[in-house]
């Protein structure tokens, strides 16, 4: 039984400093109320593309790894062998906490590893790093927590993208609302799609790009293989042109659809702003075109053709266009906005040094107390017990 306390003792310690180390000690930000972009000029993230430039790509995908623990089959050449097939030019490995270095020596080898290993699937994909990051909070998350993981990721020479925020509610609009220090976010990914989370963001202010994954975890049945990807912009197939682009937003987002051949994929000719009308073209005719803005709304909407334009106002604060193709295909374009004439700057967020010291003070008192309890426990004196006095006769 003693042994029992003990254990028991020792699992309840950790889940208390889980706890405490999670709501407790993590820093506490200064949230800035979201501001919608606006400003005197449209930023447009097609402005100097080349339409031969097009680069298909797909970040995140699992081989075996951690001896079977994670889930994923096959092996990283598995992956690499499968999407080269489909002419892809740039194929990542993405294990979880696990940046895999197979083809590190070629051109196009981007380093990719997911983070997170908390319970509501609040994961990162981080692009171009040299080194795993592990901070992480295993329960379900606050703002506060997921601003802090994100700053302890973000770097100048490397992509973070939101994983599949509209899984299990792991990013909430409010979320979205506030946080920084991120690039873009998969907001095409088999398992959902998170256009939702993304327009709530952008209708925040947040400049954030789109990125379609497979997401695959099983590449020897081949189960999502080449259903979703992104096209990338690039000067050559390199992993620095790849991030630039990521970060300037010289892409796009693609469901495949089911009877779609990966070299007749539709691919953007130019999406150009004169004055205050874009006009965004494809290499082949659409059954549907809309444009989206702010909080979602349909600003217009074409049919059967290969083109739109449209006249943005200070009104619609950014706009997005779609085509939508009678066979499943579905190619998301990323937003042209309002700025202002220096161009756009990232609403900052700081640290409540007041707020942060509270709550950790709070927290070392609970832990403190924690330790009496803890004490008395392992040490006390067990209560007497008395048992029946026998009864003599004389």
């Amino acid at each position: 039984m003693k042994i029992l306390r003990i254990i028991l003792l020792a699992f309840s310690s950790w889940v208390l400093w889980l706890l405490v180390s999670q709501f407790f000690f993590c820093p506490r930000y200064q949230f800035n109320a979201p501001i919608p972009f606006e400003g005197a000029t449209l930023y447009n993230p097609y402005d100097s593309i080349g339409s031969s430039q097009w680069v298909k790509c797909n970040f995140h995908a699992h081989s075996r790894a951690w001896e079977g623990v994670t889930n994923g089959h096959g092996t990283a050449a598995d992956i690499h062998n499968a999407y080269k097939a489909l002419h892809y030019g740039v194929h990542c490995v993405s294990n979880y906490h696990h940046i895999d270095t197979t083809h590190a020596t070629r051109a196009n080898y981007l380093s990719a590893y997911e983070h997170g290993y908390n319970l509501r699937k609040t994961h990162q994909l981080v692009l171009g790093s040299n080194e795993v990051q592990w901070l992480d909070y295993l329960f379900p998350q606050t703002t506060h927590n997921k601003q802090h993981v994100l700053s302890h990721l973000t770097g100048a020479d490397n992509v973070v993208i939101l994983n599949h925020p509209a899984l299990k509610n792991g990013y909430t609009a409010e979320d979205l609302a506030q946080l920084t220090h991120y690039d873009c976010m998969e907001v095409l990914n088999p398992s959902v799609t998170s256009t939702a989370q993304w327009d709530a963001a952008l209708s925040a202010g947040k400049r954030v790009f789109i990125v379609g994954d497979d997401d695959i975890h099983d590449v020897v049945s081949k189960k999502r293989l080449g259903t979703r990807c992104t096209f990338v912009n690039v000067r050559n197939n390199s992993a620095g042109e790849v991030i630039r682009a990521l970060k300037t937003g010289q892409s796009y987002g693609v469901i495949v659809g089911e009877n779609q051949s990966h070299d007749s994929i539709p691919h953007l000719i130019s999406l150009t702003v004169h004055h205050d009308t874009i006009d965004a073209q494809m290499t082949q005719a659409a059954s549907e075109v809309s444009v989206t803005g702010q909080n979602g709304k349909v600003l217009a909407l074409a049919r059967h053709t290969d083109r739109i334009s449209h006249r943005i106002t200070p009104e619609d604060r950014y706009a997005r266009v779609t085509f939508k193709y009678a066979n499943g295909t579905e190619i998301f374009l990323n937003p042209v906005f309002f700025t202002p004439k220096n161009g756009y700057q990232p609403m900052p967020v700081y640290e409540d040094f007041n707020g942060t010291m509270f709550f950790r003070s709070i927290g070392t008192c609970v832990l403190g107390v924690w330790l009496l309890v803890v004490a008395r426990l392992m040490t006390g004196h067990r209560p007497q017990r008395y048992g029946r006095r026998r009864l003599s006769w004389r």
